[in-house]
């Protein structure tokens, strides 16, 4: 019996124990496309005989592991404070989820174009409202809205991703939004709960079951396109069997809204906020390793090197600089929000972005610049390079 291509479903679930099979259901399933399956990956060694013939002399495969390409859509969770349906997949490529599930709210005791500074009972750890949305509820500044890019807990003071016509002061209260937040770790090895996946792929009854999966993803926000979060995963090579295609509930799954003008906004690239973007994409870009000794069998991320492109139209020097802010390697922030709706909301914030190789191109007879982008631990603690935001 010939088996439909077309009939295809991904169950993923987060392991308790690493390799262990978290069996994964229904409200499990993945909505996603471009998906492929490499079921049988690894090597072998030949047996390289010596006979007084020609002839293939076979081989013996040493190593079975399984790995999985797909596409996922850049939506929010349907409710603020609440995780994406996506959210497993980001803590099974080494982050870390954090939900803030109200908004935290209060009048600041200070304020200037560019900071707030925050009620007494604001968090005293350092960032702990970065990559968040600061919306001005009333008082100087009040409709404001904007990321915030930097936050001292010492000082209570907030940094905002842009510079405001007037100042925010002691009159202003805010309100910064319910989120889920997503910031990479380097948690090594098996013994972190949560951090693999199990992952069953099913083709018109045919199940592969796939253990301990960790794995890597970019993202592409391209101008008139769906933003795109493409996943690589690499796991431990578990059952083949028949067994029947299991319903999916794609419910929890949110409707994109395409990279435009009106839904992709607060851009800020190295204190630059008027760039007019034609396409970002970056790769967090995890060392994903498959290891087999005597003894031990897994999936480790070994380490992780985000960077990316970035293409906007050209600017005079006056308007910015970019030749020498290639040339002095500086850094700086990088924010890209994308959705205007809560529950709809996706944004992506670094402290210490670094835009390099700068480039002329050609879009629509229009010069363009292109950039090498890199995106560098800020604190001592590290585990900054990118927050994703979800709201």
């Amino acid at each position: 019996m010939a088996l439909a291509q077309r009939k295809r479903v991904i169950l993923v679930k987060l392991e308790t124990t690493y390799g262990t099979d978290s069996s994964p259901v229904a409200a499990d399933a993945v909505l996603c496309s471009a998906l492929e399956l490499t079921p049988l990956d690894g090597s072998s060694v030949e047996r390289d005989f010596i006979r007084p013939y020609f002839g293939s002399s076979g081989s013996i495969r040493v190593e079975n592991f399984c790995s999985l390409t797909f596409d996922t859509e850049i939506a929010g969770a349907g409710t603020a404070g609440s995780a994406p349906e996506w959210g497993a997949l980001l803590r099974a490529c080494n982050f870390t989820q954090t939900l803030l599930a109200a908004p935290v709210t209060g009048t600041a005791t200070a304020g200037t174009t560019t900071t707030i500074t925050l009620a007494a009972g604001a968090s005293a750890v350092d960032d702990f409202y970065t990559g968040m949305t600061l919306t001005i509820t009333g008082g100087a500044q009040s409709g404001t809205v904007a990321k915030i890019i930097g936050y001292v807990g010492s000082t209570k003071v907030a940094t905002i991703g842009k510079t405001l016509a007037g100042a925010m002061g002691a009159t202003s209260a805010y309100s910064i939004g319910a989120n889920a937040m997503y910031q990479p770790n380097s948690d090594f090895g098996t013994a972190t709960a949560s951090s693999s996946a199990t992952i069953y792929f099913n083709v018109d009854g045919v199940r592969h079951s796939i253990k301990g999966a960790r794995g890597s993803v970019a993202f592409d926000l391209s101008a008139k396109g769906i933003p795109k979060m493409k996943w690589k995963f690499t796991g431990l090579l578990g059952t083949i069997a028949d067994a029947t295609l299991p319903s999916a509930d794609f419910t929890g799954w949110q409707a994109p809204v395409t990279v435009s003008t009106a839904n992709t906004t607060d851009i800020n690239l190295l204190g630059y906020s008027g760039a007019v973007l034609q396409t970002i994409n970056f790769d967090i870009a995890n060392s994903v390793i498959y290891r087999q000794l005597v003894g031990a069998e897994s999936v480790l991320i070994t380490d992780r090197k985000p960077a990316g492109n970035v293409s906007i139209e050209a600017t005079l020097v006056a308007t910015k600089d970019w030749w020498t802010v290639a040339k002095d390697a500086t850094t700086g922030p990088f924010v890209v929000k994308h959705g205007q709706t809560a529950g709809n909301i996706v944004s992506f914030v670094a402290q210490n972005a670094q835009l390099a190789d700068p480039k002329y191109s050609d879009s629509d007879g229009v010069a363009m610049m292109d950039f090498s982008l890199m995106f560098i631990p800020y604190a001592s603690a590290g585990n900054d390079d990118i927050r994703i935001c979800v709201e």
